[in-house]
């Protein structure tokens, strides 16, 4: 690759990431999440068709999980290319297409998310998977005896909540 093509990736993928105003800050001055773009951007650079991401949101608070996971989306559904994401976070876990649960090196499950967090609760918990708090919150909603769905997301039991009464 010419030296004239990298410049061009390289600004590309930081633009894509949203750094390219910090590329001339010295790293130690960037924040985790930063950090983390910085990264991902040199790996989009090379331009590949997949990319792994294993356990890359759990040091990053709210805000840069949040960055971090709107950049694999993006990558994802923008750029065609495919993200597979290592994650304990069920919320992370929530925004895939599929699911795969593993336990001692062995596939146990691959379904879309709704359909594993669907599974019996107890189930899951042997596993040593939560539920994603919104799901949580719709089951002990629904124990007290609230009439509302299984949410899948905060924002559709907000409104399934506001709309009883």
């Amino acid at each position: 690759i010419s030296p004239a093509e990298i410049r061009q990736r390289v600004q590309e993928a930081l633009r894509a990431v949203g750094m390219w105003e910090y590329r001339r800050r010295a790293p130690h001055l960037l924040s985790g999440g930063q950090k983390q773009r910085v990264a991902i951007a040199g790996i989009l650079a090379m331009e590949p068709a997949i990319i792994v991401f294993d356990e890359s949101t759990s040091m990053l608070d709210p805000k840069g999980r949040e960055d971090i996971t709107a950049i694999m989306e993006m990558l994802n559904r923008e750029r065609g290319i495919t993200v597979i994401h290592i994650t304990h976070s069920m919320e992370e876990a929530m925004m895939a297409d599929r699911v795969l649960v593993m336990e001692s090196g062995k596939n146990l499950m691959l379904m879309k998310p709704e359909e594993i967090f669907l599974q019996p609760v107890e189930g899951l918990v042997g596993l040593g998977l939560e539920l994603p708090f919104a799901m949580d919150l719709s089951a002990r909603l629904q124990r007290e005896g609230l009439d509302v769905p299984m949410g899948m997301d905060l924002d559709g039991l907000v409104d399934a909540i506001c709309r009883l009464k």
